[in-house]
């Protein structure tokens, strides 16, 4: 597949050259809910062509395109005229309340086969939808289904919509387009090149590239540890599998052995198994028999739920239904009242019909009249405008003799000027020339003299040199030996300065984690408050007890002690096993006697607030487990009993034995499985991080959550205050170094500047004899070159002395000259006056005849534009009576249509207020019945809640005998399981799994014989010494690992290669299309800004050609006779011209399915607006145009036309309005 096929694929559909296809994704509806000033639900539907939005300032039609370009994922407030998001939902106003959410729909037809989105091909519509709560959430579909924002992005790259698109132009951001940054202004045109989605898909390659090297190195040093692991695992497992030889055929004899012995242990325990089997059944049947009942009394709730909930929809009609007839009563009176004014206007529309008629006619004849004279004053102006036209040609005629001879006159008298001023000139000469010799004669003895004086001074200038020279080197040895002590004290500051630093970062961190502690301890304090993780009921008795509402049937106060996990402290390293082997025990609620555990159970089922178990301290007791209770074997891996880590008052010892003792505490698994069978499976045994082995051998494990947790807490607590207290002692420690510290630093402070003063003293010495040394420099090289002037201008004087001599010479001559040439010139002036004044008396005489032409002229045309106006007049009155009697036409037959209409309106309100009033009657009826059902199944709902109670006391009954007959067969099989013990603690082999593996049961006779076996076997498993069996599968699992690892770095080093050539390829493509479309969308704007400007030039260039996708676009624009060397010099109605010439430019390119335009043509006139309308037009075929404007131009080029208006303050409604139905009616072409 080509690169540019490629493009068309991913972008979503295929086209030609992979471009979007304009025509194929059309924008049918925008639905608006609580977005901006749109609190209600609004509905706009848009046809093929150009929709206009028109409105007042203020009225919130810009809040359409903000609507838009919202929902199509535009992530910043300020492109949609907000500060922060939630501004895009409703505020509210002086009527309406603020809305909780912004909702915005927008729906495109995907019929069109040719160019549809591929993905979404099953979809004939695609409806994207975004809505923003005002709390901060988000939430994004695409067909009401959930989707990301990354998703609607990607559906959009390449089509010139989205929030990178160019198909929304917001308000007052049309300039934006050639004024922005060159880098911002690269978006629109890698959009409309079709390469956003490459460069995406570059930017995701990338980061693949970037994942895949990370996972590489880090695979290859995985795949070198497990490398350095097989060898030494391979030699241990060789090992692992000669002992497990050794151990199966010890573990045959000692099962025979075992199996010999546990035979007869069995029986005894059978019959008590069956009696309490025939328990269990009959506990089993109460329970049932409840559960039914239960479910009875449910279904029966639910129907009252459901009588109740029909009774008030039934009401609420039956509301509905009278409000209905009041409502065709107000309306029949209001048609009534509305045809008796109609009839009045038709009334009186007949009789100003007949006087407007008769106006009209009488406006036409003045016209007639006045056309007539009209023609013949137009004869008449037109000859006397023939002869002003001869009269002013004689006049121009002499004008040019007189400018003539006003030439000759003026070369004349400038050349005698010119003459006379040389003549002068030679005369002031040969004085200059006089007195400059004297004064050179003096200057040259002065000059002799300075000469002798400045040689003098520059001897004495150079002594003073030296002797300034040799202050300053003893200067520059004391600097440098201050330098070296202020570079020691530097250095010392440095090592205070980043002590300080340590030592103020140690201090902020304490304080920072002090304050955290302090605030989880208050978090933990408040959630033990709040009684979080707890259940409703226990919450709701724990509150109600506080309130003093739980009373005994005396009156008194129940005795309420609060839940397990509140009465008792757990130290918190055994918080995590106590709360596993407490576990829902912990919500529990201890009381002190049956009276008041029975006072809050009543009280629970009163409210209905839930199920709560109570422990009674006078009734429950239990045994306690102790180290003595392990066998001396198993107990390395023993904490201790449960019940020795829990601390409470005596009163709750006998809950807390009942709960936990018979529960033991094991280091880890391991350990808990050793205690189990050395018990033999008798207790239950938790391990510190919460895995469980149950009595009878199941397990119980995994990871913990950790919310809810509630000893862990109240350790928790505990030990944030201890680590507060060690932290604070911490930070006072630092705060007194930091002090010493700054008494270091100001002594070495007072030094340094002891050091520095002296060593600005010496600076200020150094500074001033080197600007000593450097005015005698300087005044020694002013001598040396004002002696070298002196002696310079010594030469030049005496050279000009002997010039200025042959000068003289020179001018005496050219005075005699000039005196002749003045006599001539002043004779030819004399003579070129005389002619001047001659034609000067024709011209006045010409001047005159014009003038009189031209005052008849004047008043022929004055007369001219009277009769014109007189004309006008008429015509106007004639038009306006015409069209004055059309409206009355068109009012009286609207009447007489809104009569009819009210008529059949009425009949149809009587018709529907009589089926109304039989529906009201029907429903009081239906409510009736619902009341007698509900009676009837709140008195079954009674019969059900005496037999739940009966059922309830005959189960109580049954489990007491139950756990009577589970306790004495439990001690039954404790017997057996001490012979059982053995099978699972040596091989972890159940009854049955052992009887399984028998091949031969023994007999007195060969038990002996097994017994030597056994002995045989310990002794040689013993000489094995330690084997770690684990190292069979170890070694099969770090082999495969080792296998697989270097399979994935291969794999790895592939993918890598694989996205390098991907990257390389899409850059070449990106490079190729962008460079095609930016030439294409520059011949575009050339001829594009021509046509709108009418002339002038334009072009783009890159800023960059050598790099391609980095290089910025500049814009080079020059409208007709003006130079522009930068946008900024255009006007602002240019600048956005020049911008709708881009637009459109681009548009020709890469059409989008449709544009919204918010008054971007708000800057241009009159006639501009005109032609940017023909342009919509011209682009309307391929490109759905929305215009949000208030420029009549605009408004005319419409095919459908919204306004916007704001009857209640703060609240926008769409009125829409068919451009072409009012065509149809009114006969009128509007556009």
């Amino acid at each position: 597949m080509t690169a540019k096929k490629l493009d068309g694929v991913l972008c979503g559909r295929y086209c030609p050259h992979g471009k979007a296809w304009s025509n194929s994704m059309r924008l049918k509806t925008l639905e608006l809910q609580g977005f901006k000033s749109f609190p209600d639900k609004t509905v706009i539907s848009f046809d093929r062509g150009i929709t206009v939005v028109v409105g007042p300032n203020g009225s919130g039609k810009s809040n359409i395109s903000d609507a838009m370009r919202w929902v199509l994922g535009e992530i910043s407030s300020k492109n949609i005229r907000g500060d922060k998001m939630e501004d895009v939902v409703f505020a509210g106003s002086q009527k309406r309340s603020p809305m909780g959410y912004a909702e915005v729909s927008v729906t495109f037809d995907n019929t069109e086969e040719e160019g549809k989105i591929l993905s979404m091909a099953d979809y004939d519509e695609i409806t994207v939808t975004r809505r923003y709560y005002r709390v901060g959430d988000s939430e994004y579909f695409i067909n009401r289904k959930a989707v990301r924002l990354k998703d609607i992005h990607e559906l959009f790259l390449n089509t010139g919509l989205g929030r990178d698109g160019y198909s929304i132009i917001g308000q007052g951001r049309i300039a934006e387009i050639i004024s922005q940054k060159n880098d911002d202004r690269r978006a629109i045109f890698e959009e409309a090149a079709g390469i956003a989605r490459y460069r995406y898909q570059k930017t995701e390659a990338s980061r693949k590239l970037e994942a895949t090297n990370a996972n590489l190195i880090r695979l290859e040093d995985i795949a070198g540890v497990l490398g350095e692991r097989v060898p030494p695992l391979e030699r241990e497992s060789e090992k692992a599998k000669r002992y497990l030889e050794l151990r199966d055929a010890k573990m045959a004899v000692d099962i025979a052995l075992s199996l010999f012995d546990i035979d007869r242990a069995r029986a005894s325990a059978d019959e008590l198994s069956a009696k309490l089997v025939l328990s269990k059944e009959e506990l089993d049947g109460a329970d049932e028999t409840r559960a039914e009942l239960e479910r009875a009394e449910e279904e029966v709730r639910a129907s009252e739920t459901e009588n109740k909930i029909e009774s008030e929809r039934i009401s609420e009609r039956i509301l509905e239904l009278t409000g209905r007839l009041h409502e065709n009563e107000s309306q029949l009176k209001l048609i009534e009242n509305d045809a008796a004014h109609l009839r009045e206007l038709i009334e009186s529309a007949d009789g100003r019909m007949a006087a407007v008629k008769e106006t009209a006619a009488s406006s036409r004849a003045e016209q007639a009249r006045y056309s007539e004279e009209l023609a013949r004053m137009r004869d008449e102006y037109e000859k006397q405008v023939r002869e002003s036209e001869k009269a002013a040609a004689s006049v121009a005629a002499i004008e040019e003799e007189l400018a003539e001879n006003e030439r000759q006159r003026f070369g004349c008298e400038t050349r005698i000027s010119e003459l006379r001023a040389a003549q002068t000139d030679a005369v002031v000469g040969l004085s200059v020339a006089a007195a400059q010799k004297e004064s050179d004669l003096a200057r040259m003895d002065e000059l002799s003299h300075s000469i002798g004086k400045h040689e003098e001074d520059l001897v004495m200038l150079s002594d003073r040199i030296r002797i300034a020279e040799d202050k300053i080197k003893d200067y520059i040895k004391k600097e440098d030996d201050i330098g070296v002590r202020l570079n020691a004290l530097a250095a010392a500051k440095k090592e205070r300065e980043a002590n300080a630093s340590r030592l103020t970062e140690e201090k902020n961190n304490l304080f920072l984690e002090i304050s955290q502690s302090k605030h989880k301890i208050q978090n933990l304090v408040r959630m033990e408050e709040l009684l979080e993780g707890y259940s409703g009921a226990v919450r709701f008795v724990v509150n109600e007890h506080k309130a003093g509402n739980i009373r005994l049937a005396d009156g008194t106060s129940a005795k309420l002690f609060g839940p397990v996990s509140g009465l008792i402290t757990v130290p918190e390293k055994y918080a995590t096993a106590l709360e596993v082997a407490l576990g829902q025990s912990l919500q529990n609620i201890v009381c002190e006697d049956e009276a008041s555990a029975k006072a809050a159970i009543s009280y629970l089922k009163k409210k209905k607030a839930g199920r709560a178990t109570f422990y009674p301290v006078s009734t429950m007791r239990g045994t306690v487990l102790s180290a003595e209770d392990v066998p001396e074997s198993a107990r390395e891996g023993l904490v201790c009993a449960a019940s020795a880590l829990v601390s409470c008052e005596d009163v709750y010892q006998g809950v807390i034995r009942s709960l936990v003792g018979r529960v033991l505490v094991a280091k880890d698994m391991e350990a808990a499985n050793e205690i189990a069978r050395a018990v033999r499976f008798r207790y239950r045994i938790v391990t510190l991080d919460g895995q469980v082995i149950n009595a009878g051998g199941s397990f119980t494990g995994g990871s913990l959550s950790a919310e809810g947790r509630m000893l862990s807490r109240r350790a928790q607590i505990e030990r944030l205050g201890e680590e507060i207290k060690v932290r604070e002692e911490k930070m006072a420690a630092t705060e007194e170094r930091l002090r010493s510290l700054s008494a270091d630093t100001e002594a070495a402070q007072k030094e340094e500047k002891s050091v520095r003063s002296s060593a600005s003293v010496l600076k200020t010495l150094h500074d001033a004899e080197q600007t000593q040394l450097t005015v005698l420099r300087s005044n020694r090289e002013a001598q040396e070159s004002a002696l070298s002037l002196l002696k310079e201008e010594l030469s030049a004087i005496q050279t000009k002395t002997s010039r200025a001599e042959t000068d003289m010479d020179g001018i005496t001559k050219q005075k005699v000259k000039f005196t002749e040439e003045l006599a001539q010139a002043e004779n030819t002036l004399e003579t070129i006056n005389r002619e001047r004044e001659m034609a000067a008396q024709r011209l006045e005489a010409k001047r005159a005849e014009a003038s009189t032409v031209s005052v008849a002229l004047a008043e022929q045309r004055a007369n001219l534009g009277m009769l014109t106006q007189m004309c006008e007049g008429a015509e106007k009155r004639a038009a306006e009576s015409e069209r004055a009697l059309a409206e009355l036409c068109e009012s009286t037959d609207a009447a007489l249509s809104k009569i009819e209409s009210g008529t059949a309106a009425a009949q149809e309100l009587r018709k529907n207020s009589e089926g109304t009033a039989l529906e009201l009657k029907a429903c009081e009826q239906k409510k009736t019945e619902l009341s007698d059902a509900s009676m009837e199944l709140e008195k079954k709902l009674t019969e059900l809640r005496i037999k739940s109670r009966d059922i309830i006391d005959r189960r109580d009954l049954l489990y007491r005998t139950y756990t009577r007959l589970e306790s004495e067969c439990e001690a039954a099989r404790e017997r057996q399981e001490k012979l059982v013990a053995f099978l699972w603690d040596e091989y972890e082999l159940s009854y049955s799994d052992a009887r399984g593996r028998l091949t031969e049961p023994l007999t007195d006779g060969t038990r002996q014989a097994a017994v030597s076996a056994q002995s045989k076997y310990k002794n040689q498993l013993r000489a094995l010494g330690a084997v770690n069996v684990n190292a069979i599968e170890e070694y099969k699992e770090v082999k495969k690992q080792f296998d697989e690892l270097t399979e994935q770095i291969d794999d790895l080093k592939t993918s890598r290669e694989d996205l390098t050539g991907i990257i390389s390829a899409l850059e070449e493509t990106m490079r190729k299309d962008f460079l095609s479309t930016m030439e294409e969308i520059g011949v575009n704007f050339s001829k594009v800004f021509t046509e709108l400007f009418g002339g002038g030039r334009a072009e783009l260039r890159l800023s960059d050609p050598e790099h391609v996708l980095e290089s910025g676009i500049d814009i080079n624009v020059a409208p007709p006779g003006k130079v522009i060397k930068n946008m900024s010099l255009l006007s602002g109605g240019e600048q956005a011209f020049v911008a709708i010439a881009l637009y459109f430019a681009i548009l020709k390119v890469n059409p989008t399915p449709f544009c919204i335009l918010d008054e971007i043509e708000a800057a241009l006139d009159e006639v501009n607006v005109d032609k940017f309308a023909e342009y919509v037009k011209k682009y309307s075929d391929k490109t759905q145009f929305v215009i949000i404007t208030h420029r009549r131009g605009t408004m005319e080029a419409a095919e459908r036309l919204y306004g916007v208006t704001m009857q209640e303050k703060g609240i926008s409604d769409v009125v829409s309005i068919d451009m072409s139905e009012i065509e149809e009616k009114t006969g009128v072409k509007l556009h």
